[in-house]
């Protein structure tokens, strides 16, 4: 059994819960905005971030390092294989997590009433996300991200944060054509329709 401290709306815990789903493991989800799961997760994870997994007894910190471990434990299952030593897939990822943290940014400080056109900080993680997501779109070949063609992490880092994009509105992935053809071309795989957050979140 999985622990993993999170909740619904996060697309790095979103990303833990559809290679649990994908390789068929039990996931007990700590809803980590509660007073109750927040603690609890802040006695594990000196980051205070979301996902953490409790993991036989080990605390693991961060969606990229929890999936690489699941995988490694328990096989790619029906996802296309990890290659570490992929690094042009690394990078992809890299960016593509840049673009989705600018962005996390701008959505915490608007909850805080700090307005878009009030500080520059913002304008700059716009920008950011902007020019990131551009890159990764200029590397789309087709419907795969890397040399391991398929659905792998990759493409589960690209699906959750366009569709997250799309949840909180907070970029026009429109604008980026071969980004929105691999998106729409895996919307329909089960693990992503199980883990779509609540329209009402």
């Amino acid at each position: 059994m999985i622990r993993l401290y999170g909740t619904l709306t996060s697309p790095y815990v979103r990303r833990v819960r559809v290679v649990a789903l994908e390789l068929g493991l039990s996931v007990e989800l700590v809803d980590a905005a509660s007073d109750e799961g927040q603690a609890a997760m802040r006695a594990i994870n000196p980051l205070w971030k979301v996902p953490t997994v409790e993991l036989d007894g080990q605390a693991i910190f961060d969606s990229r390092v929890i999936n690489e471990e699941l995988i490694a434990r328990h096989g790619p299952g029906p996802l296309a294989p990890h290659e570490p030593d992929d690094l042009d897939a690394r990078n992809l990822v890299t960016v593509i997590d840049g673009a989705l943290d600018a962005l996390v940014n701008t959505v915490y400080l608007a909850k805080d009433g700090v307005a878009a056109d009030a500080a520059s900080y913002i304008a700059k993680q716009h920008a950011r996300a902007a020019d990131a997501m551009a890159w990764v779109d200029a590397r789309i070949d087709g419907l795969s991200l890397t040399r391991a063609a398929g659905f792998g992490l990759a493409e589960l880092a690209l699906c959750t944060a366009v569709e997250w994009m799309r949840f909180r509105q907070t970029y026009p992935i429109e604008r980026h054509a071969a980004i929105v053809r691999v998106a729409e071309h895996h919307a329909a795989r089960p693990s992503l329709v199980a883990t779509r957050p609540p329209v009402s979140a």
